[in-house]
């Protein structure tokens, strides 16, 4: 289905002292990077879009850069939404 797009994130820890601009945690550091998918078809899934933020962002701060275009079909988990 090539009007199915798939968005997730996932959190990359880095050593503190190396990366203090990315504080995480009291005691770690880290980056969160934000992905969005094409599922083309089973054996074909490409990312096509991909924004980096701070660990201690929320998923739904990068809704609206991820999804921008009208006509398709996103599936992501319920960290993406905000009910206000």
């Amino acid at each position: 289905r090539k009007d199915m797009k798939i968005i997730d994130s996932t959190t990359i820890g880095l050593c503190l002292q190396k990366y203090k601009w990315a504080t995480f945690r009291k005691t770690k550091a880290g980056i969160k990077i934000h992905l969005r998918l094409v599922f083309a078809d089973q054996e074909d899934v490409y990312p096509e879009k991909i924004t980096i933020t701070g660990a201690k962002s929320n998923d739904r701060t990068q809704m609206e850069s991820l999804i921008d275009e009208g006509g398709f079909m996103y599936v992501f988990d319920r960290g993406y939404v905000d009910y206000e």
